[in-house]
């Protein structure tokens, strides 16, 4: 059992931390798609533009600057126009630390009779020694299904609100889509301890 609730917490943190690690991500994309839509309305029609892009990593993130120079062909006068966005790098830090960690954590207290490529390929919450661990992980697995088939219409409908929220929570989509993994992952650790502590 214990296994079972270390691997269910540490599943919920992992997709958590995944969500963040996109979802800061996508906002920061979004703010560079804004300045881009901006430049497209301007009018460069007469004059040269010269591009630049540059990526620097640095304590604060990664931080990606686009330089545009457009020169009137006419005049001869130079406007600098500079996209700047920095993509935060502690979420991706923090999913690195964890993920190694549990991923150790998992390989040693991993089947032995099974082999590597089996290990990697199945979910770590199945935890099946005996006929009542496997009726266990059928309830919490039809548990698990069911919070889907609730979930799922859910989160349709809460779709429809994305256009209203899409300025100032872009990354909304990507926690949606977390919901659909986390929730039934909760489902079935908490429905699989209490078959076990029946």
């Amino acid at each position: 059992m214990r296994k079972v609730l270390i691997e269910t917490i540490c599943s919920v943190i992992f997709y958590v931390l995944l969500a963040v690690t996109v979802g800061s991500t996508v906002h920061s994309m979004q703010e560079l798609t804004e300045g881009f839509e901006a430049r497209e309305l301007d009018d460069v029609l007469g004059n040269t533009v010269s591009w630049s892009n540059e990526i620097n990593i640095g304590s604060e993130g990664i931080m990606i600057e686009d330089v545009r120079e457009v020169t009137d062909n006419e005049t001869g006068q130079t406007e600098t126009d500079v996209i700047s966005v920095t993509v935060n790098s502690l979420p991706w830090l923090l999913l690195f630390i964890f993920t190694i960690p549990w991923m150790i954590y998992s390989f040693i207290t991993r089947d032995r009779s099974v082999s590597f490529n089996v290990f990697a390929t199945k979910m770590t919450e199945f935890q099946e020694t005996d006929e009542r661990e496997v009726q266990i992980t059928r309830d919490a697995t039809k548990a698990s299904y069911k919070s889907i088939g609730i979930l799922v219409p859910l989160l349709l409908v809460l779709v429809m609100f994305y256009p209203l929220i899409y300025n100032f929570l872009p990354e909304y989509p990507v926690y949606l889509i977390a919901s659909a993994i986390i929730v039934p992952t909760i489902v079935y650790g908490t429905v699989w301890i209490k078959e076990y502590r029946k």
